[in-house]
């Protein structure tokens, strides 16, 4: 049987990176605040506290940023050393995720393999493979996997290291768990 690795980090560690643009993006958010207060003093009443949310704004994004930092190093780290589990076989079930992440909604792709679940979304930042099916990714009810995860202390997820994917080659996986 023919696997197609559809992604992979084990490979190539070096691509396990913070998303700094998903964290700048509120860092300059910061910015524009305490530049939009600063600039608008004479005319906004309370411009002292929308000086200090700013500031506060900044910090909090300095912080999640210095946390994901730690939180992808741990994982490079683990993928590196080799500390990663790998299972294979048919789906126990799948539920595909939707097109469009939804706070209102479950919108998670999961499924289940030799009863391990993984579950991601379409709107997640994350380092771990989370394309979900709509939107091109490679996991079908009738795919057989071999996936190496990571188990995260954050979140009790497992972050999907490595993806591969044979195409038809299993029985149509329920789409629920039961």
């Amino acid at each position: 049987m023919d696997f197609r690795v559809v992604f992979d980090l084990i490979s190539n560690p070096e691509k396990i990176e913070p998303a700094y643009s998903f964290y700048a993006l509120f860092f300059m958010i910061g910015i524009a605040l305490l530049i939009a207060a600063i600039l608008l003093r004479h005319r906004f009443t309370y411009w002292h506290a929308m000086s200090a949310f700013s500031v506060f704004f900044m910090g909090f994004s300095a912080l999640m940023t210095s946390k994901e930092i730690e939180k992808t190093s741990r994982l490079r780290s683990l993928v590196e050393s080799g500390q990663f589990t790998t299972i294979e076989g048919c789906l126990d079930y799948f539920k595909p995720g939707s097109r469009n992440s939804s706070r209102n909604m479950p919108t998670d792709e999961r499924w289940s393999v030799n009863g391990t679940e993984f579950t991601y979304g379409a709107g997640e930042v994350r380092s771990g493979y989370h394309l979900v099916e709509p939107r091109g990714g490679a996991v079908h009810s009738n795919s057989k996997v071999r996936v190496s995860f990571v188990e995260t202390e954050r979140h009790n997820r497992r972050e999907i290291v490595r993806l591969a994917v044979a195409e038809g080659t299993c029985p149509e996986a329920p789409t629920t768990d039961q």
